[in-house]
């Protein structure tokens, strides 16, 4: 199953930024679209018809050069298996947070 958003760009210029998630791609609907992820040396420029691939984690800012432009945003979930990793490995280091003290902080002092 994907999920698909679709979003209109109403002020040309102003970039929108949000950081990509597993499986996003962009599609451009209307418009010509600018797409600069975060890390790349080249900016992206999508017609309508075009598709970009995001990869997961990266930082992503989109404009449009005119005044009406629309795109498609969609989405794959992550497989079952990796987002069970991901939870227990966030599990994991609350764990770990919560477990680092003052070496003494919690333990009586012997006195001499």
């Amino acid at each position: 199953m994907r999920e698909l958003r679709t979003f209109e760009l109403d002020d040309p210029g102003q970039p929108v930024s949000w950081r990509a998630r597993h499986g996003q791609s962009v599609t451009a609907l209307e418009g010509r679209l600018w797409l600069t992820v975060e890390g790349q040396l080249a900016d992206i420029w999508l017609k309508p018809g075009d598709t970009r691939a995001l990869t997961e984690g990266d930082r992503v800012w989109l404009s449009a050069e005119t005044d009406i432009a629309r795109f498609l945003l969609t989405e794959v979930p992550a497989p079952w298996s990796m987002r069970r990793a991901v939870f227990i490995a966030r599990q994991l280091a609350r764990r770990w947070n919560a477990r680092k003290t003052d070496a003494f902080g919690d333990c009586p002092q012997a006195s001499a």
